[in-house]
């Protein structure tokens, strides 16, 4: 039987990775040093339990890590110059869409092993004469997962090339991520801008995969994004509390 996947073994799978950056190492090191803490395994169960995951094939922490690195990597380029943002830009965007079809792949290579497996430990039942049998209630569960499965799996390759026709591929929930004019601040919010755009990102991340904010879990992926942050989890809530009288309207009637 294979070991549950953990925030650990997920850390150290991205860490294997040769084309990740030394920003990335730093990052995932960090994050090492944090797996001890009962968020993790919060964040995983609500992820879990709220399902857009479908069948979990590595555990949930492989989309919040990529998409962690990936914020952190954006919200760095906001303080960049052009030329410089430019790369970072397409250095991510080749990163996104390569970790997409990786996602992609593992889905589709679950999907071929399964169906090898089931065809020789099940051989073909022999029609009826009335008609095909009904699956068995644990075939029935099977197809549905593997179905899950190929559907999320080309849906992935779709927004791989999105990311790769440069379309932004951060719409994930209902916080929209503003990049603040102001880069300034009194002691260590000089990195006011960064740190926002990863909040907002991180909270969109949150209730795309576990229909919640997790607003302490974001300000501790902030902290270990950003070693001289120092937020907590009301800073969070402040970043991403809407800014104008429409925003505020709207977000009152969602439900």
């Amino acid at each position: 039987m294979a070991a549950v996947p953990t925030l650990g073994s997920a850390l150290r799978y991205y860490l294997q990775q040769h084309k990740r950056s030394e920003g990335d190492r730093a990052h995932l090191k960090r994050w090492l040093n944090e797996v001890d803490d009962p968020v993790w395994g919060k964040i995983a169960a609500d992820a879990r339990a709220y399902g857009e995951l479908g069948p979990v094939v590595e555990g949930p922490y492989s989309i919040f890590i990529s998409s962690a690195l990936r914020a952190r990597d954006f919200a760095e380029s906001q303080t960049d110059t052009p030329a410089v943002k430019r790369k970072r830009e397409q250095q991510r965007e080749q990163q996104e869409r390569s970790d997409l079809l990786a996602l992609a792949e593992k889905m589709e290579d679950v999907v071929r092993h399964r169906r090898s497996c089931r065809k020789a430990q099940h051989p073909q039942r022999v029609p009826s004469p009335t008609g095909p049998l009904p699956d068995l209630p644990q075939e029935a569960e099977a197809k549905l997962s593997l179905d899950w499965l190929t559907r999320e799996a080309h849906r992935l390759r779709q927004v791989a090339e999105k990311v790769s026709a440069g379309e932004p591929n951060w719409d994930w929930g209902p916080i929209p991520v503003r990049v603040s004019r102001q880069s300034g601040g009194k002691g260590k919010r000089n990195q006011s801008r960064k740190l926002g755009v990863f909040m907002q990102q991180m909270v969109n991340c949150m209730y795309r995969w576990c229909g919640k904010p997790h607003y302490h879990a974001v300000a501790m992926m902030t902290n270990i994004a950003f070693p001289d942050a120092d937020v907590v989890a009301g800073n969070v809530r402040s970043a991403c509390r809407p800014t104008t009288r429409t925003a505020r309207r709207k977000r009152c009637t969602q439900p």
